[in-house]
């Protein structure tokens, strides 16, 4: 085997400190005597005597070595050379001595530094924490100071006051708005559990605003034709149609025309779910509209797990075959295999999934559409 230089033990070390970094952040007596030891595999006296300046450079690289790590050395006798020193091992002690010779002692500082003041300001003692900031360590080291402050300001806040229902941006942190917490939020929440065991942050986002077609004026003569307004508001409102259409196209919902005993609601995509709380509207007749493709199929399901009776609109293969040149590839399909279906829905599923294709409802010619919404 060739004997191994010393800038072989730079690789080991940067090998060992990916591997092992998130250990020794969880666990930091077993990262103070942990080890690498790196075989410089001396050459043979067969080895020296094919090459013996070559062997003697090498030995003396190791004399000189002034990098990281213990070299030990041993005696060999041989036959033609007599007995020679020669370096067999470098050893690596501790975390900081791996993470010098892998070149990342600088970082290994700061995550250091993070880790104890995470443990310091969160929760000393507290079961979970480690496990939780060597679990986010990754993302917390990308931070630069002023973002790292903010998260320990926001986590040790949230853990303070586990039931503030405050709005985001009403959080008396400097510097932390909604955007902020949208970004990290996933680390907050990680961190948060391991200060308390649970990742509620206990405040309160602004309700989802479902847009409204009274297609029947004579439902709700007070009202707008078409308003917005969050699902709790949506389940008080005093009317009581025999169908509501649920769309998933806000302009589609505009160019509704009149319909007899209808209201017409924006679907949310994959929160349409919620709708299902609405009393009125789960007692009626309800005809679900999506997009004809994957995403569309799995929406269906998703509402038909929370309203059996769910009806669907232009979602067959006849409307996907007849607008076909209006398809464009669908990037992404959804992974979810939908089980909720009925046998013309499959078909049509298995008709866009095979052929990868998405006919976004809003393509389809309006005369058409219309036709087929005087016979829901």
């Amino acid at each position: 085997m060739k004997a191994v230089s010393s800038a072989a033990v730079g690789d080991k070390a940067r090998t060992a400190y990916r591997s092992r970094r998130s250990r020794w952040i969880s666990d930091p007596d077993a990262a103070s005597v942990d080890t690498v030891t790196v075989a410089l595999h001396p050459p043979s006296e067969t080895a020296v005597a094919a090459d013996p300046d070559a062997a003697v450079s090498w030995v003396r690289s190791w004399h000189s070595y002034a990098g990281c790590g213990s070299v030990s050395w041993e005696t060999r006798r041989w036959r033609s050379f007599g007995t020679q020193d020669v370096p067999v091992r470098i050893t690596l002690s501790g975390a900081a001595e791996i993470a010098a010779a892998a070149g990342r002692a600088a970082e290994w500082r700061t995550l250091i530094a993070r880790r104890q003041r995470l443990i310091d300001e969160l929760g000393p003692g507290t079961a979970g924490l480690s496990a939780a900031v060597a679990s986010t360590h990754t993302r917390w080291l990308g931070l630069d100071d002023e973002d790292f402050a903010r998260l320990v300001g926001v986590v040790g806040w949230l853990a303070a006051h586990p039931r503030s229902g405050l709005l985001v941006r009403q959080l008396p942190i400097p510097g932390v708005d909604t955007k902020w917490v949208s970004r990290h939020r996933g680390t907050v929440e990680a961190l948060l559990e391991g200060v308390r065991g649970d990742r509620d942050l206990g405040v309160r986002a602004l309700p989802r605003m479902c847009e409204v077609a009274v297609c029947d004026r004579l439902l709700l003569p007070s009202a707008p034709r078409i308003f917005a307004t969050s699902i709790d508001e949506l389940s008080s409102l005093p009317v009581n149609p025999s169908t509501t259409l649920v769309l998933e196209n806000k302009e589609g919902l505009h160019a509704l025309p009149h319909l007899p005993s209808a209201v017409a609601v924006h679907g949310g995509g994959y929160s349409v779910h919620e709708l299902a709380t609405v009393p009125w509207l789960a007692a009626s007749d309800v005809v679900y509209w999506g997009d004809l493709d994957t995403h569309g199929f799995a929406i269906l399901d998703r509402f038909r797990q929370h309203l059996p009776h769910v009806r669907s609109l232009l979602m067959d293969v006849d409307t996907a075959t007849q607008w076909r040149d209006l398809t464009v590839p669908e990037p992404t399909p959804a992974g979810h295999v939908p089980e909720h279906l009925t046998t013309t829905e499959r078909a049509a599923f298995e008709f866009v999934r095979d052929g990868r294709l998405r006919l976004e409802q809003e393509r389809i010619p309006w005369p058409y559409v219309v036709e087929h919404l005087s016979a829901i």
